[in-house]
């Protein structure tokens, strides 16, 4: 395709209104939005402005997401939902970003995506380091003559489907501190080819949140501070891998707990009770 059918095809896809409610109350998306697209540490984000009839519970699960996974980047909807207007930041994989020439793409299948340049970015940053579009097709899309930017200036990077994101594009799923467990199970597992494992089970308690935060971390008796130890619940076989910060300070929780865990480690073990039964595994090298 040549660069003067791509300015064509560019002006005819793009909608006339450049900011408006997302969506509307039936749909989430459609072709006539334009969303605005961010980076930040290595993560990609658009901004959802919320329209009548939308919720947060359809709205997770519109993106992919679950809900508890949505709160944590929009902590301030946690109490009161957000109203019609209110923009929420949703994370999507990149790979969900599609470029206008794909096989078979129409106009109603995809919203527009915009990216506005930051201080001290250039167009290689953002065509191949944040969304892995070919530097040319960026120029193309966006009517450069050169690859001079000036920060505030608005670039299209491509499309985003109305159909919403499948659960199958996201390698971690649920609350994003699944990454986090992950790859403290990486270190558990390399550590325990030169280490002996023990296991133990027994009565699990919490930590307070404004002491451990949003860190998946425990208080825990027999292991070293900053030791990385697995935590089973034995009634969804849900395992949650954590960083030791401490030994459990004694007379302070009840007789028989094995282990305090942060409320974040309790939330992804899916435990509802303050005093919870845990399967615990640790390395003594």
């Amino acid at each position: 395709m040549t660069t003067r059918r791509y300015f064509l095809l560019l002006l005819y896809l793009l909608p006339i209104s450049l900011l408006a409610q997302t969506g509307d109350r039936d749909h989430y998306l459609t072709f006539q939005d334009t969303i605005q697209i961010k980076e930040e540490k290595s993560r990609i984000y658009i901004q959802h402005e919320m329209a009548a009839g939308q919720t947060l519970y359809g709205l997770a699960r519109f993106y992919g997401l679950e809900l508890d996974e949505l709160l944590y980047y929009n902590p301030n909807f946690k109490a009161v939902g957000p109203q019609i207007g209110d923009t929420l930041y949703v994370p999507v994989p990149r790979k969900v970003i599609l470029p206008y020439w794909y096989p078979g793409y129409k106009r109603w299948k995809g919203a527009p995506l915009m990216y506005t340049v930051r201080k001290g970015e250039t167009l290689f940053q953002i065509s191949r380091r944040h969304f892995g579009i070919p530097l040319d097709s960026l120029l193309a899309y966006n009517r450069l003559k050169d690859t001079d930017i000036q920060p505030g200036t608005s670039l299209f990077v491509g499309w985003l489907s109305t159909k919403g994101i499948p659960d199958s594009t996201r390698t971690f799923f649920g609350h994003p501190l699944w990454e986090e467990s992950y790859r403290m199970r990486t270190n558990y597992l390399r550590l325990r080819k030169v280490a002996r494992e023990h296991e133990q089970q027994g009565f699990g308690s919490r930590i307070p949140a404004q002491v451990a935060g949003e860190e998946l971390v425990v208080l825990h008796q027999s292991s070293e501070v900053n030791d990385v130890i697995a935590l089973k619940n034995p009634l969804n076989n849900r395992i949650v891998f954590a960083r030791v910060i401490g030994r459990i300070p004694p007379g302070t929780y009840p007789p028989g707990t094995i282990l305090v865990a942060s409320e974040s480690v309790v939330r992804l073990l899916a435990v509802k009770d303050s005093r919870f039964f845990v399967r615990v595994k640790y390395l003594v090298r």
